[in-house]
């Protein structure tokens, strides 16, 4: 099962603790990406099995640390496909949301998610 949903908002937010968040939300429905931007602790962070970025899906028991195989940016969408960690992790196949072009800086975004993702993403500027 692929999750769909129309976004309300983007957000993207580093907080005070050194995290960069990227969201999706509605009243229902939510993805959202989390990436400490700290120095880990490489050895620390395997060892507790946090040595990637946290990805969750409508509720935080949907949710886990790594699990995208493929993740594809467009100016109205993004779209993530799981391997098995994430669709373990999130209880789908991956998730597909929709947002208005003009509801977030494009660019901002793509860097962001560059990032968090490295070459598992793919920019769509079309």
């Amino acid at each position: 099962m692929i999750l769909h949903f129309q976004a309300e908002a983007v957000e993207i937010e580093e907080t005070e603790l050194g995290v960069l968040v990227v969201g999706f939300y509605t009243e229902e429905n939510y993805l959202m990406i989390q990436q400490s931007l700290d120095e880990p602790d490489e050895l620390e962070n395997e060892r507790r099995g946090m040595n990637a970025y946290h990805i969750e899906r409508d509720d935080q028991s949907f949710g886990g640390y790594g699990g995208v195989r493929q993740i594809i940016l467009r100016r109205d969408s993004i779209e993530t496909e799981f391997d098995e960690t994430g669709k373990e992790n999130l209880q789908c196949n991956g998730v597909k949301v929709d947002f208005p072009p003009d509801s977030t800086d494009f660019e901002l975004l793509a860097e962001k998610l560059r990032l968090i993702f490295g070459d598992s993403l793919t920019v769509d500027e079309s």
